[in-house]
């Protein structure tokens, strides 16, 4: 398959009239990439260490997370949302060289906060779309199983739920959250089957 590339000088960025929608994907990977290495001043990007991970993204990152955890304490769901989902979009913003360990420890606590905010607006699909990525990137938090188990019972998926709280008792098999919201669930599947207890 031949393709035509075109540069264009001014932005530095490779593009194609092709309509694969595979090749596009993988020019604007490209370009990102070349656009992360421009900026950064040099040849080759530094090795990624905690070292020179960028501190002042750092210091306003962790603002908006206690702003956003100081919103859920005063019950402003809505607020806390916005603020937790700021903060993610300035964690996607950071250089695609930085180290990853620091980043994904940062996208961890937001995503746990955005998930319990959003279970609080009853965006339970948004919290389940958050704990789902989260549970991928922690799968042994008993409580983050709690949290997918909440929003896959809300969904009305409750076997899924079950599957969940079942799940994070094998973590922690003496917690009396996941039990009871274990045997709501259970009681749930019953009725729906036509049996009651």
């Amino acid at each position: 398959m031949e393709v035509t590339l075109q540069y264009n000088n001014t932005d530095k960025k490779i593009s194609t009239p092709s309509t694969d929608e595979k090749l596009q994907k993988e020019i604007d990977q490209l370009n990102t990439l070349t656009s992360e290495i421009i900026s950064n001043g040099s040849d080759v990007p530094p090795i990624a260490t905690p070292e020179n991970f960028n501190k002042d993204l750092s210091k306003m990152i962790k603002k908006l997370y206690e702003g956003g955890v100081q919103s859920f304490k005063q019950n402003k769901f809505e607020e806390s949302v916005r603020q937790f989902t700021i903060g993610i979009e300035m964690i996607n913003r950071r250089h695609k060289f930085e180290a990853f360990q620091g980043t994904l420890q940062e996208l961890s606590m937001f995503l746990m906060s955005r998930t319990d905010a959003n279970l609080k607006t009853k965006r339970y699909l948004d919290a389940f779309n958050d704990i789902d990525m989260l549970l991928s990137m922690q799968m042994c938090t008993p409580e983050n199983f709690l949290r997918r188990g909440v929003a896959n019972y809300f969904l009305g998926n409750y076997e899924a739920a079950r599957a969940d709280y079942q799940r994070g008792l094998a973590y922690d098999p003496n917690n009396r959250r996941l039990q009871d919201e274990l045997e709501t669930c259970l009681d749930k599947i019953l009725e729906e089957n036509g049996d009651y207890l």
